[in-house]
């Protein structure tokens, strides 16, 4: 029996190597091509693809970022990106599982059985009978013709891919923007430090100017005081400066997924034009962040997706044809055999569930309305976030010129008065407000060219170009 049925089952191998002539390809992940690579394709995401191999870890202190090559290090290297593009891959898979039910399924059986049956009483003697059998099987299903079941559920499936790869991008654009920032915001306390530097000098110059006339008996005490005091504010505004660089440095690190406390190496940013440079459309730019912003398309593949489950809950409703076959090898003790096969061609229809399958349509359909909603409602968040950007925009745009002018004449001013000071023309008090003038005309100067900067990201973001506005 056992020789038999070593002679019968690869006779059963063959016949499967027939049906599925890439039966020894299947050990790949991905037989029918419907998966992405491995590697995230950000152009999905319209960013540019990183080139990865240029950031070896060990390297990375001596290497000097601007906001590009910091974008691309956190493309490379933050973890939700790769598990935003894992979401894809698997949404994928279940694509081409979903594609997989238009071909048949075959299943192959191999059952050695061995049974022994013992009797006893009666005056006979206890006696023993043993028998052994075996038997191979081969299945074959085929679903014919379903009514659209299968295609209702492949839309299902590509829509529910286009969900991941859409989050996906969404998710890229959202990690550009915390780069942006994060750079923007750690560029904006470097100015801020070097202002306060600047401050301190000039508070060193008056304190000085005041200590020497208090000397030469030209000045009075409360005059050398007054100027200590304002050097002092400068010494702890210095002081402040410097700690919220060492913040800013640990939040840019960990957005490109390094531990805080490195210190990376940043290029000057480029410079900003003039208000009058920077003017944009918004009908133009609604109309783009329409077509362009990943989280409305999330909200439309969710509809096609909603609109798929109905198409499948409607198909359920409706019958099946399915084909069948099924040959088969029996073997049995004493060298008999038996060779069969069956195959025959089956049609179900759906008669009666207690109204299960009315209440998956009724369900499926008011998930339609409901995702439409949530796509229109979507559209128009969109568009107050974009006309809200813009408006933050032009407004920090128009206090760009406005904050250059200013500075320039406080700093002139302040020049002047301390000028005036040693001369004994001005009053210590007029010296201190020029002082206090120009400290934050410096302030306002880097409050307002970062915060053109900012806003400028804010709304590639919020048009869904995020990846223009940092090239």
């Amino acid at each position: 029996m056992i020789l038999a049925a070593r002679t019968a089952f690869p006779a059963l191998l063959l016949v499967l190597s027939a049906l599925l002539p890439g039966v020894s390809a299947r050990a790949a992940d991905d037989p029918r091509r419907v998966m992405p690579p491995q590697a995230p394709d950000f152009s999905a995401a319209r960013l540019a693809d990183p080139s990865c191999a240029a950031f070896a870890t060990d390297t990375l202190p001596e290497q000097q970022f601007d906001l590009p090559k910091l974008v691309d290090l956190a493309l490379c290297r933050n973890p939700r990106t790769a598990s935003s593009w894992s979401a894809v891959r698997s949404a994928a898979a279940q694509s081409g599982r979903a594609r997989a039910a238009y071909g048949p399924s075959i299943s192959a059986g191999l059952g050695p059985d061995v049974g022994i049956v013992r009797s006893a009483g009666g005056g006979f003697p206890t006696a023993s009978d043993w028998s052994a059998s075996g038997g191979a099987s081969l299945s074959i299903g085929w679903l014919l013709f379903d009514f659209g079941n299968r295609e209702a559920r492949i839309g299902a499936a590509d829509a529910n891919r286009a969900v991941a790869l859409a989050t996906f991008a969404d998710t890229a654009q959202a990690l550009v923007l915390e780069v942006a920032l994060a750079y923007n915001g750690l560029l904006a306390n470097l100015a801020t430090l070097e202002a306060a530097r600047a401050n301190l000098q000039f508070s060193k110059v008056s304190l000085d100017a005041a200590t020497a006339r208090e000397r030469a008996g030209v000045g009075i005490k409360s005059d050398r005081l007054q100027a200590d005091a304002a050097y002092s504010q400068a010494l702890l505004a210095l002081r402040r400066a410097e700690g919220d660089v060492a913040t800013a440095r640990g939040t840019l690190a960990v957005a490109v997924a390094l531990p805080p406390q490195t210190v990376l190496q940043l290029a000057p940013p480029p410079p900003l034009g003039s208000a009058r440079d920077l003017g944009r459309s918004a009908d133009a730019l609604i109309a783009r962040a329409e077509a362009y912003r990943p989280d409305l398309q999330v909200r439309a593949a969710g509809l096609r997706v909603s609109q798929a489950n109905l198409a499948s809950a409607q198909a359920d409703r409706r019958p099946s044809i399915s084909l069948g076959a099924s040959p088969n090898v029996s073997l049995r003790d004493g060298g008999s055999s038996t060779v069969g096969a069956s195959a025959g061609v089956t049609l179900s229809v759906p008669l009666f569930d207690s109204g299960g399958r009315t209440y998956a349509v009724a369900g499926a359909r008011d998930e339609v309305a409901r995702s439409a909603a949530l796509l229109e409602s979507a559209r128009q968040s969109s568009g107050l976030d974009v006309w809200t950007r813009l408006q933050t925009y032009e407004t920090q745009a128009a206090n760009l010129d406005t904050a250059r002018r200013l500075l320039a004449s406080a700093d002139e001013a302040a020049r002047l008065a301390q000028g005036r000071y040693r001369s004994g023309l001005a009053t210590v008090t007029e010296l201190l407000n020029a002082q206090s003038g120009l400290e934050n005309a410096r302030q306002q100067q880097v409050t307002a060219e970062f915060g053109v900067r900012s806003a400028e990201y804010q709304l590639a973001r919020a048009v869904g170009s995020i990846g223009e506005a940092v090239q």
